[in-house]
């Protein structure tokens, strides 16, 4: 395997992912996430480009801003560590060739991770990155596969995916009588349909209630405030069935249905 596209990817991700923290602190506050220039939120001094290496800066700073020495969160690093590793090993699952299929997963990618982190914070999905990666899906489909009769597939798979997880906001809602499904949840799987295709909907739909099943109860027993609020966001688990049915999710199906044909 030629590891230098992985090494470029990995590289490339690191500050794409310090931007997505920028992103994920701005965004949700209304902020400019290009304009003023990254500065601390405390004492408002700007950051210098030596201190604005991704992850290298973090430690060398033991955590903290030069200048005031509050405490810089763990996010930073975890966010740019996650980026550039994803975006490396989507290299490999794409084909290990340069290709439309890679520029849809280092894009949903990006998206999922800013995605991710807001909804963790803030228990918000702002329209601004699942609208835009929801278009942005709907244009490469056709470029991914050759044809254009793709690019209806994947308009379906949006809408499919956004009334399945509706009629799931809706029964929830009477059985729980209270909001079991967020709109951004709803707007979120119409997104990850239009990247995943059609057939692939009800895994993301399956694998991300598996995930949140599990993270609630781990939150839960780890965490008394998700005791107490009983409130664990769903993008994130979204996300990550999302990536998962990305990459596998026509081995998933397919050895599925061959076991049930068996039977």
């Amino acid at each position: 395997m030629d590891w230098k596209p992985i090494l470029i990817l990995f590289i490339v991700g690191l500050p794409i992912g310090s931007f997505l923290n920028v992103v994920i602190w701005r965004l949700p506050r209304r902020e400019n996430v290009v304009f003023p220039p990254s500065h601390c939120p405390l004492c408002n001094s700007n950051i210098r480009p030596y201190d604005n290496i991704p992850v290298i800066s973090y430690i060398l700073l033991g955590g903290k801003c030069r200048y005031c020495g509050a405490k810089i969160s763990l996010r930073y690093p975890v966010v740019e560590l996650t980026t550039a590793i994803l975006f490396a090993i989507a290299w490999p699952l794409t084909g290990s060739a340069l290709s439309w299929n890679l520029v849809a997963a280092i894009i949903f990618t990006g998206i999922g991770v800013a995605i991710t982190g807001i909804d963790i914070q803030h228990r918000i999905i702002p329209d601004e990155l699942s609208m835009s990666g929801l278009v942005v899906g709907l244009i490469l489909a056709p470029l991914r596969a050759g044809s254009l009769m793709s690019l209806l597939w994947a308009f379906a798979a949006a809408l499919g995916g956004a009334i399945l997880l509706y009629i799931i906001r809706v029964v929830g809602g009477v059985i729980f009588k209270k909001e079991a499904m967020g709109w951004g949840d709803i707007k979120l799987i119409a997104m990850i349909g239009a990247f995943v295709g059609l057939t692939n909907v009800p895994l993301v739909l399956f694998l991300a209630s598996f995930l949140g099943m599990l993270g609630g109860f781990i939150a839960m027993a780890s965490s008394k405030k998700a005791r107490e609020e009983r409130l664990i966001p769903f993008g994130p688990f979204l996300i990550a069935a999302g990536l998962l049915a990305f990459y596998f999710g026509n081995y998933l199906v397919d050895w599925y249905l061959s076991r049930i044909l068996a039977s």
